[in-house]
């Protein structure tokens, strides 16, 4: 029973990641739209928590930057303010490395390889692009134009919800070209998150087997 919970629990967290993936780009614009986002946010929050029943002490820790976080996308849904937006950025990269590092914890232990723990790995991939996002949003809030747009569409201001496109682009290392880091911060964080994307599949697939492995020793 408690690996079909287990099951669930993982299976409910990428849904939410990929619905806030999927309306980010359709909703991020409109004031109704943020609202909408705004929900399904906290519904990524909320899933994330609840799959880090496993690890009391990362669980803690996460739950105390999500409920600040809940209160300032409150207050900026109604109050812009450019504060808020830093300090909004940076706990949310707070909250989702907290939740990383519980979720790659997870995956390391000892067991079979569950549909569960396949959906927490895409669901850890999915993770670090919206860390990096936040990571993004941070540099671009402190140090103006450090992004810029290219082609067509040409310009040094990049809207905040294009920022977790950009970074599942630059984790996949696909790299378009149609958002470019310009400051020699933003292009070293673009860099560090392409080499975390190619190194994630090897690292993960070798923890699962490793885990899986010390299982069968076990039975022996």
């Amino acid at each position: 029973m408690s690996v079909n919970v287990d099951d669930r629990r993982s299976l409910y967290l990428l849904l939410s990641l990929l619905l806030l993936i999927l309306l980010s780009p359709f909703l991020g614009t409109r004031r109704l739209g943020e609202f909408f986002m705004l929900i399904s946010l906290f519904a990524v929050l909320i899933t994330a928590i609840l799959e880090l029943h496993g690890k009391r002490t990362v669980r803690r820790l996460a739950m105390t930057v999500a409920i600040p976080v809940v209160l300032i996308e409150l207050a900026g849904l109604f109050y812009p303010a450019h504060a808020l937006s830093i300090l909004d950025d940076a706990l949310l990269m707070g909250f989702f490395g907290f939740a990383s590092a519980g979720l790659f914890s997870y995956l390391g232990k000892t067991g079979a390889i569950t549909s569960g723990r396949i959906y927490a790995s895409v669901s850890l991939y999915l993770m670090l692009a919206t860390f990096w996002s936040a990571l993004y949003n941070l540099t671009e809030a402190i140090y103006p134009a450090s992004f810029a747009v290219t082609g067509a569409a040409a310009s040094t201001t990049v809207p905040r919800s294009d920022f977790l496109y950009f970074s599942l682009i630059t984790l996949t290392t696909v790299g378009y070209g149609d958002i470019v880091p310009v400051s020699p911060a933003a292009r070293v964080f673009a860099a560090l998150e392409g080499a975390a994307g190619v190194l994630y599949i090897a690292i993960t697939v070798a923890r699962l087997v490793a885990g899986y492995q010390m299982a069968g020793k076990e039975r022996l």
